[in-house]
């Protein structure tokens, strides 16, 4: 009878023991999971998505979401994985803020590409000097960018760069005009120009003129420029439809050739070019470095087969945001999502990437301070390297 008492309290507690075990190996696997769990990290980009300058945001998104794939399929094994978050910054200041606020007070953002437009990140740098979030622009080149926050900083050249040049250029000829639209970064390099000209006195400037932001008709500017009968056209203003219109006016303007055109970035667009494809012929444009790096030009060339042109982005800025994508990527896997860490590594270390082999900011809210500009020339409607 003692015997059967024991066999019944064996039968009675394995059911209790089966299912302790279970359950211990479902807090096992739970645990188990919980470590392989991927994080998500996100980034916030900040660009503009409608408006004249709307083709420049769609050609960084385009680089985007062709290269945030690979950089997750580079850190799956840290199970780490990071997601675009895009906002329409509409390359106005305000706009901007907005995108900025939304990214870090709803979407919890700490990490922000962009501005593309020089309005946006001057607009956002302000926000960023607590050091809540950090700040990377792989295209904003007005020098009011250097120091403007401890926690912004450019992977562009500088506009003082371009206006040297571009006065440079200008100084071969007796007399120049500059047509400037009022956008940050239109009046950055309108203010660098002028002040590289001052190094050049046999070249008189003989028109100087401005036109709000967004602005359509230039016909009374045009007619003012005339009069001054310049030697040189300096074309200054924001890429998009702005630029498009301006070059079309000009052209439509009869009997008034005796002219050098000069432009910026703005033009080495097709679509500006375009516009009035006669007078654009034989224009001088300066513009940043192009990038002849044989892994870049491939990478390029396999971005715009599988997501569309990068004509207006160019060599140097595709470079930019690949690499500004690749440096701040590295430092959020090795120091965490900190925006305070990632900047101390910025500011003490030298990177390699596409646009150089020592990147850093240890002296400069700039990566490429003294950069060389490249100098083109369009012809047949196509703006061709020169030097």
């Amino acid at each position: 009878m003692k015997k059967l008492k024991n066999m019944f309290k064996i039968v009675y507690l394995m059911p209790l023991l089966l299912v302790l075990v279970l359950a211990g190996c479902s807090r096992q696997a739970t645990n188990n999971n919980a470590s392989t769990q991927m994080k998500t990290i996100k980034l916030g980009f900040v660009m503009p998505m409608s408006g004249d300058a709307a083709a420049y945001g769609e050609q960084v998104q385009r680089v985007v979401d062709y290269y945030l794939p690979i950089i997750n399929e580079r850190y799956k094994d840290k199970n780490i994985k990071f997601e675009a978050v895009y906002e329409d910054g509409k390359c106005t200041g305000n706009d901007a803020v907005s995108a900025m606020q939304k990214l870090t007070d709803i979407d919890g953002v700490k990490f922000i590409v962009g501005g593309i437009c020089s309005s946006e990140t001057l607009a956002m740098a302000p926000l960023s000097k607590d050091g809540h979030v950090l700040i990377l622009t792989p295209g904003s080149s007005n020098i009011a960018i250097e120091g403007a926050s401890p926690y912004l900083f450019s992977f562009s050249y500088r506009d003082d760069v371009i206006g040297n040049k571009i006065a440079a250029e200008s100084s071969q000829y007796k007399s120049v005009a500059i047509i400037s639209e009022q956008n940050d970064y239109n009046v950055g390099l309108r203010k660098n120009w002028l002040e590289g000209m001052k190094n050049y006195p046999d070249t008189k400037i003989v028109a100087d003129e401005t036109f709000p932001k967004g602005a359509t008709d230039f016909r009374s500017i045009l007619e003012k420029v005339r009069k001054a009968n310049p030697d040189v056209i300096f074309l200054n203003p924001n890429a998009g439809a702005t630029a498009e219109d301006l070059i079309k006016q000009l052209a439509e303007m009869k009997d008034w050739n005796n002219y050098k055109l000069f432009g910026q970035f703005s033009y080495t667009s097709p679509e500006a070019l375009k516009a009035a494809p006669t007078k654009s012929e034989g224009m001088i444009i300066v513009d940043a470095p192009s990038v002849n790096n044989p892994e870049l030009l491939a990478l390029k060339k396999d971005i715009e087969n599988m997501k569309g042109s990068l004509a207006d982005w160019g060599t140097y800025y595709t470079a930019a945001t690949i690499d500004t994508l690749n440096i701040a990527t590295s430092l959020i896997v090795e120091l965490g999502n900190d925006p305070q860490a990632v900047r101390q590594a910025l500011v003490t270390r030298e990177f390699n990437g596409y646009i150089g082999n020592n990147i850093n900011f240890k002296n400069s809210s700039f990566t490429s301070t003294g950069t060389n500009v490249s100098v083109y020339v369009v012809k047949n409607g196509v703006a061709e390297l020169q030097k």
